[in-house]
């Protein structure tokens, strides 16, 4: 069946990374109402909030640091601190088989700049999430059907407080990645950091003038939220 690789890939870590918790009797009975964009913001749900941050950083938008030529990491703010807007790059093929990417427009003409995960080269399941000029990683995307919540995979999500070398060894809150696999649990992300999920939320797809470098011929439609915030997240079973 064509979700079998992505279906493998989002569930992968679900046992530490959820919205509200895990079930182990089925999928949900209700789910929040979603809409279809070609674009979306991504938006920070702490799925520990035991772990959350002081101010919490629940709800932030993630956006992007700049730390060289063409290269920057994926970090957070306020919907006031230019949050990136994103689409899947892809064809309907590409998006079944979870062979697609994830691109976010930016400079002068728009360039695609795409999220990649680097490893750690100090972890075994540890990636920094990155946003460099460039197509972006295959293997990550928004889930579909039959997981039952759009966000972004490969699971799990951090929010980690990391020395950045381009700003003079300053902390800044950047996005990382944690290959942990059904076997694992969150309690082995570092304490620095705040295990999430990126939720999709609808955004406009920005228009392109004729000297852009970047083409929005494959931006895939998918699903997304009109307004993450306001999900009453206990009306729905948790996942």
């Amino acid at each position: 069946m064509h979700f079998t690789r992505l279906a493998a890939i989002a569930f992968a870590s679900l046992g530490a990374a959820k919205p509200l918790a895990i079930r182990d009797d089925g999928p949900p009975t209700a789910l929040p109402p979603s809409s279809r964009s070609q674009a979306f913001n991504l938006i920070v749900n702490v799925t520990r909030l035991s772990r959350d941050f002081s101010p919490s950083i629940h709800t932030k938008y993630v956006n992007s640091i700049h730390v060289g030529a063409g290269l920057a990491l994926l970090g957070i703010g306020n919907v006031t601190n230019n949050p990136r807007v994103f689409y899947v790059n892809g064809t309907t093929s590409e998006f079944l088989y979870a062979a697609s990417t994830v691109i976010s427009d930016s400079g002068t003409p728009p360039a695609p700049y795409g999220i990649t995960l680097q490893k750690d080269a100090d972890s075994q399941i540890a990636s920094t999430a990155h946003l460099d000029a460039g197509s972006g990683g295959k293997g990550i995307g928004l889930t579909r059907f039959s997981v039952p919540y759009v966000y972004l995979y490969p699971e799990t999500y951090a929010v980690c407080n990391e020395s950045i070398p381009y700003y003079g060894g300053r902390s800044v809150p950047i996005i990382k990645q944690f290959s942990l696999g059904v076997d694992m649990s969150s309690d082995v992300i570092p304490e620095n950091c705040v295990p999430v999920r990126l939720i999709a939320q609808c955004a406009k797809l920005n228009d392109l003038p004729p000297n852009a470098i970047a083409n929005h011929e494959f931006a895939y439609e998918t699903q997304c939220y009109d307004d993450v915030a306001s999900i009453d997240w206990p009306k729905y079973r948790p996942w």
